[in-house]
């Protein structure tokens, strides 16, 4: 799980309960849960919402840092913009 959002963990655990309690079990409670927290997992990979720590550290005085963007993936696949086209 390194490498995840504490959002995204949270879900996670939500999801991985839900299915325990309400799949497994027979809470229709915990159910709701476990596809809310998959539906809503599901929903911020497809946007994108998710951001990524590259890089920490700390310059010293002198040294510089090149700061550039690249189209952003999720898994290695590229993810929809999230910016809308004018039509005319």
């Amino acid at each position: 799980m390194a490498g995840r959002s504490r959002v995204d963990r949270g879900l996670h655990l939500l999801q991985r309960r839900g299915v325990q309690r309400g799949v497994f079990g027979s809470s229709r409670a915990w159910f709701w849960v476990a596809v809310g927290a998959w539906l809503l997992r599901r929903a911020r990979q497809a946007i994108g919402s998710e951001y990524e720590l590259v890089y920490r550290g700390e310059l010293r005085p002198g040294e510089s840092m090149r700061i550039s963007h690249l189209t952003e993936t999720r898994d290695g696949r590229r993810v929809r913009s999230r910016r809308r086209s004018i039509r005319s």
